[in-house]
């Protein structure tokens, strides 16, 4: 379906919910209600990625991979971040600037190396658990739940330059010699042109579920705005599969 045919479903809705007098939006609003729309799908998609493999399937075109041995995760530069690490007498903080596309982290995992000694290569992966700054507070010291070779800490923390930076907390006996993760990104924005087809930017996923969902998702938007009484979502969308 492409982003044309998205403006045509959803017209063809409202039109049969208002009986042929909605009003016309031009391309940008078109587009700008599309986008809306796709991004309220995307996350209630994106919540059940982990347990739902239909979902997997569907979101596939949107998951991405990144790590630091490829460059794509970087150490983060901004001093104004990086003097505020969590580091203690046996912990280390460092910080990592995340891909600029990152929307939500569905894996991630380090490779360790040991410091100690001639030096032991771990090459299982090492979890790396979120946390909040209370955690750290109330755990950094505890024998059974501070890192350690197996588990690695991470905060988030403030942006650098757009991006989202994260602190991962590892034992001081052990570097970080790779930080991996899996990703899911934003869908790129959908570009309505009726007057020039061709420079119409259609929906980057392309199951067409997926694109219903948006559809319905654009109605309940605009007929939110058209109606001053709010409106029942069960009945909108009854009425919209029955035309």
């Amino acid at each position: 379906m492409t982003a044309n045919d998205l403006r045509y479903g959803i017209l063809l809705g409202v039109d049969s919910l208002f009986e042929g007098t909605a009003p016309g939006y031009n391309d940008k609003q078109m587009s700008a209600i599309i986008n809306r729309a796709q991004r309220r799908v995307f996350r209630d998609k994106a919540k059940l990625f982990d347990t739902d493999e239909k979902i997997k399937r569907i979101l596939a075109p949107v998951v991405k991979r990144g790590s630091y041995g490829h460059s794509d995760i970087i150490l983060t530069t901004d001093t104004d971040i990086t003097n505020y690490d969590h580091s203690t007498s046996t912990l280390t903080g460092i910080f990592y600037t995340l891909p600029s596309d990152v929307a939500f982290l569905k894996e991630e995992y380090v490779i360790l190396d040991s410091t100690v000694g001639a030096g032991e290569t771990l090459t299982q992966p090492a979890i790396v658990l979120p946390i909040t700054y209370d955690y750290f507070t109330k755990n950094y010291d505890s024998r059974y739940k501070k890192p350690c070779a197996d588990v690695v800490w991470r905060m988030d923390t403030e942006l650098e330059a757009g991006s989202y930076t994260v602190e991962l907390i590892y034992p001081i006996t052990h570097e970080i010699k790779d930080y991996r993760i899996t990703y899911l990104k934003y869908p790129t924005d959908i570009t309505v042109n009726v007057g020039t087809p061709a420079s119409q930017v259609d929906c980057e996923i392309p199951d067409s579920s997926f694109q219903d969902e948006i559809i319905g998702e654009a109605i309940k938007i605009i007929t939110a705005s058209l109606n001053d009484e709010g409106y029942q979502v069960a009945g909108i969308e009854k009425k919209f599969d029955e035309n």
